[in-house]
């Protein structure tokens, strides 16, 4: 299973970037990520219903990029997160530029849990199964801007600071690609994308990202959305990630990934792999298994 301890607390990066879309069927990714998600979005996608939460008084923080609400008795992470997301969302903004959030009425909505309960209830889960462990959720309606993220607060708290920089960052990656217009490109690229703006620049090494998937069995086939749910999520959130580092890498530029990106959303991975030079997708496969057993070299 596919853990984070390195961000201090075991939790399954499957579960921190789940995506809840409204709609005639579950979206993939970015939300199906973050619209997710992850966290981690929107990865994993599920079709339900986000609801504005009932109970204690709740109090609101904002600053420059997100509006968060929670419960009063959790005043302190409502700041915290307000504060969080600035500097979240301008690691988002290096990668996928500002037009995902312009001015006031386009900050990002956060929404605390007080627990596992409040999170099915925000949800419109019936029950808790696989919530204690979620740490962020990303809904909104299918092909369409994220709504909000909302956060599991004791599940969030449990992380350090470097698990919740990045967890925040992984919904906002879903968050902005939404925002504009990118809804249909691969769970793969969703989620590896979303964990490579979020996990870079932290100092962690492939094999604290992505350790599962290198002690895993040397895959055929990129992942599959199926990929995504269950135990072996965290194999397909690492592979993932090291597919997107292999385009980052050919392509040069975070200008250039993002154009990939859009291209791929918008015709198909094929044709963004062809005019990204790998020629097909079997040559672009080739290229990531071989990345995998380099990696796998690399880390003894």
């Amino acid at each position: 299973m596919r853990r984070l301890p390195m961000l201090g607390v075991l939790l399954l990066l499957a579960l921190l970037t789940m995506t809840i879309m409204d709609g005639d069927a579950p979206a993939t990714g970015p939300a199906s990520s973050d619209g997710g998600g992850a966290g981690p979005g929107s990865s994993s996608s599920m079709t339900g219903t986000a609801t504005e939460p009932d109970g204690p008084a709740q109090v609101t923080a904002l600053s420059s990029r997100c509006r968060v609400t929670g419960p009063a008795a959790q005043e302190a992470l409502v700041d915290q997160l307000a504060d969080l997301c600035v500097s979240a969302a301008a690691t988002v903004d290096e990668a996928w530029g500002t037009q995902w959030a312009q001015g006031t009425a386009r900050r990002t909505h956060l929404a605390v849990a007080a627990g596992t309960a409040d999170l099915a209830g925000l949800l419109g889960h019936d029950d808790t199964t696989g919530l204690a462990d979620t740490a962020a959720v990303t809904a909104g309606p299918r092909r369409a801007p994220a709504d909000a993220v909302y956060v599991n607060g004791p599940a969030f708290e449990s992380l350090t600071e470097l698990g919740r920089e990045v967890v925040l960052t992984h919904e906002l990656v879903h968050v902005a690609t939404r925002a504009t217009g990118d809804f249909d490109a691969p769970t793969w690229l969703e989620e590896g994308y979303a964990d490579y703006v979020a996990y870079r620049g932290t100092g962690l090494d492939p094999d604290q990202v992505a350790g599962e998937a290198l002690n895993a069995s040397l895959p055929g086939e990129l992942p599959t959305t199926d990929d995504f749910d269950g135990s072996g999520a965290d194999v397909a959130y690492g592979r993932s990630w090291i597919a997107v580092t292999v385009l980052a890498r050919r392509l040069g530029s975070d200008t250039e990934l993002m154009s990939f990106y859009r291209r791929a959303a918008a015709s198909g991975v094929e044709q963004a792999l062809a005019q990204a030079g790998f020629g097909d997708l079997a040559t672009f496969v080739k290229a990531w298994r071989e990345e995998i057993s380099t990696l796998r070299d690399d880390a003894g």
